[in-house]
């Protein structure tokens, strides 16, 4: 389990939970995020770049977190993907 808060460019936070839930908290869905990277190969991008292209998706949304975050890696060239649900807290 994990939760935390990142900063967005703008100096807003965004909440980030693997949980599917809360513990209490209600909010809206506002959509599905996905991010992929190669980190095996020149170029493929790094945990963190796929992190803010998360959060900057989830920022278009309107959204003020992401939950049920997941990463799957997997292949030679350790392919990378991140998905998650930006919601609005409420």
């Amino acid at each position: 389990m994990a939760t935390l808060a990142a900063a967005t460019d703008e100096g807003a936070a965004m909440l980030l939970s693997t949980l599917p839930d809360l513990g209490g908290r209600a909010f809206e869905v506002r959509g599905m995020v996905i991010a992929q990277g190669a980190f095996g190969a020149i170029g493929g991008g790094s945990t963190q770049q796929l992190v803010a292209s998360l959060i900057e998706q989830a920022g278009r949304f309107g959204a003020d977190g992401i939950v049920d975050v997941k990463t799957m890696i997997g292949g030679n060239a350790a392919h990378c993907v991140m998905t998650g649900t930006a919601v609005k807290l409420l």
